[in-house]
């Protein structure tokens, strides 16, 4: 086959679709529906409690909905609650590996056994497992730990197993359970930067709060809100162009909306709100529902009314002030800014206040809802 036909072939192959899953789940509200294509990475993003999990234990079969079906490379997963007779393929049959966020390794066992246990245990020899173990611990740089008992390892290098040992079983669907938040900044990263290796052109579904985790690791992402999908498509088009106030602040970003203007939009309380405008967008939006996005720390707070000509200036009433790592995030119902702790010092700000934000036109994109 020539380089061509190999390169379309495996464009084809991103293209089908590899599994689609419907389910609802009555106890706890879930009502679900998703399709994602052969090689892609989808994160399913939103606040505790919310179905995340629950929708990984249902595609691992941990966890039985009352109604819904599932098709996994056009093998069925599980049919039920229709007119035919229920259909439920247990765990070990799916082809599906399971990384909760703790490792779970097998104390007892080396490093090496821990990850020739999959597939061991799906009928390959001890030789042929030890292969694969061989190679998938090479694949997470972690060969030189093969000899090792997981009590001997850190945390990062114990989650590389455990992505060693899921992948080595060759899963059809590799579904990961907010895999770096057991670990530090520093080894996250460098776990976060193995993971956007091993897992291209593989099939993944992972759970995350971490936006940083999506737009490095995710093709696409659903956010869900008490058990339904509120959005959903290509991660950057999601994170960056928010249609929900909820996905906005899952991705750290304001969001305001109104009506569309040539250079903004215009708020409920005739407020007008400019920013730079998506390239070929602005005119498409005029009249129509829009939305601004805007990062809170391109958001400035004044006690003062701010100078004549001044643009985007919203005044609102703070609702609250958070600490936010180095800096303070004040709220109101409208806007929010990331400011120095000498800011609320030096204004006075509280809870009750009255204050002016205001934004750069040039830190804004705005387009249509």
């Amino acid at each position: 086959m020539t380089a061509a036909a190999l390169a379309a072939a495996s464009a084809g192959s991103r293209n089908a679709t590899a599994l689609r899953f419907e389910a609802t789940l009555a106890d706890r509200s879930l009502d679900l529906s998703i399709d994602l294509q052969t090689g892609h990475t989808l994160a399913v993003l939103g606040a505790n409690g919310a179905g995340k999990s629950s929708l990984l234990d249902i595609l691992a079969g941990l966890l039985r909905p009352d109604t819904g079906r599932a098709s996994l490379a056009g093998r069925t997963l599980f049919d039920l609650g229709g007119a035919h007779p229920a259909r439920w393929l247990p765990p070990h049959r799916r082809g599906v590996s399971l990384l909760a966020q703790q490792p779970l390794l097998f104390p007892h066992l080396t490093v090496l056994d821990n990850v020739a246990f999959g597939p061991r245990s799906a009928g390959q020899s001890r030789r042929q497992s030890r292969v694969a173990a061989v190679h998938w611990l090479e694949e997470v740089d972690a060969l030189h730990l093969a000899d090792r008992k997981p009590a001997q390892l850190s945390g990062g290098q114990s989650q590389r197993i455990a992505v060693a040992r899921a992948l080595a079983s060759d899963p059809a669907l590799l579904l990961l359970d907010e895999p770096l938040a057991a670990l530090d900044v520093a080894v996250a990263q460098d776990v976060r930067r193995m993971l956007r290796r091993v897992l291209a052109a593989r099939t993944v579904v992972f759970v995350t709060h971490d936006i940083l985790d999506a737009l490095t690791l995710a093709d696409r992402v659903v956010v869900i809100r008490d058990g339904v999908i509120v959005e959903q498509g290509p991660t950057r088009q999601v994170l960056q162009r928010p249609r929900t106030r909820f996905t906005a602040e899952l991705a750290g970003l304001n969001l305001l909306t109104g009506v569309g203007t040539a250079t903004g939009l215009q708020l409920d309380d005739g407020t007008a709100v400019t920013s730079t405008a998506v390239s070929g967008e602005s005119a498409s939006i005029v009249g129509r529902a829009a939305a601004v996005a805007v990062s809170p720390s391109a958001v400035s707070v004044s006690t003062e009314v701010p100078p004549a000509g001044t643009a985007n200036v919203v005044r609102a009433t703070i609702r609250d002030l958070d600490p936010h790592g180095d800096l303070v995030r004040v709220r109101s119902d409208v806007l929010a800014a990331d400011v120095l702790p000498d800011v609320v010092v030096d204004l006075d700000l509280a809870a009750g206040a009255s204050v002016y934000f205001t934004f750069d036109p040039a830190m804004a994109t705005h387009y249509a809802v």
